[in-house]
């Protein structure tokens, strides 16, 4: 009998161990990742530019920042890009000399202690964002739905682009498109196989 008491004692007091247990755990990792340092991270170049146009390239790819702040900022900010002003955005190729007001991180985060260490400024090409409807080329005797796709992404590239090939013919009559540029989206990017 006395058993079963203490065993019911412990099942009502399971939940107030858990809670004690899992703040204590949240205290421990907040108390440790306090501590200030200093940090060197390499961000890709991502621009920020209107809904009309894209980055193709950019020269140098990456920037490096120097970045103090506490732990768990810096973890954060392993998983984050800044995002650079662009001052002129038009077609065509742009230097941008890089300084820390052009530089955005994300507002939850509150970075304010970085220095940008490398490079001094990139060199950037920006393209217009153009649609183009497309045939899709298949062999004789196969037709898709629809038989013919819109392509978007920029200019320069979907200029060259009169045709699309599918994939693959499946056994299930439904193929998708895919092109090698990411820049390049096709919608829709599923069609139909009738033979």
């Amino acid at each position: 009998m006395a058993l079963k008491i203490q065993i019911y004692n412990i099942r009502k007091n399971i939940a107030p161990i858990l809670i004690a247990l899992i703040m204590g755990i949240a205290f421990w990792f907040y108390t440790k990742t306090d501590a200030i340092i200093t940090n060197r991270i390499k961000y890709p170049v991502k621009i920020k530019t209107t809904e009309s146009l894209i980055m193709t390239n950019a020269s140098p790819d990456s920037i490096t920042l120097k970045v103090t702040g506490k732990i768990r900022l810096q973890r954060l900010l392993q998983r984050v890009t800044p995002i650079i002003k662009v001052p002129k955005c038009s077609p065509g190729f742009q230097t941008i000399y890089l300084e820390e007001n052009d530089l955005k991180f994300p507002a939850y985060l509150r970075v304010k202690d970085f220095e940008i260490i490398d490079p001094d400024s990139i060199t950037i090409r920006l393209d217009s964002i153009i649609e183009k409807k497309v045939i899709i080329i298949l062999i004789k005797g196969i037709k898709s739905d629809p038989e013919k796709v819109t392509i978007k992404g920029p200019k320069s590239i979907i200029k060259d682009i009169n045709y699309l090939f599918p994939d693959s013919i499946p056994v299930g009559n439904i193929t998708t498109i895919t092109l090698e540029n990411k820049l390049i989206r096709v919608i829709p990017d599923r069609i139909r196989i009738k033979r």
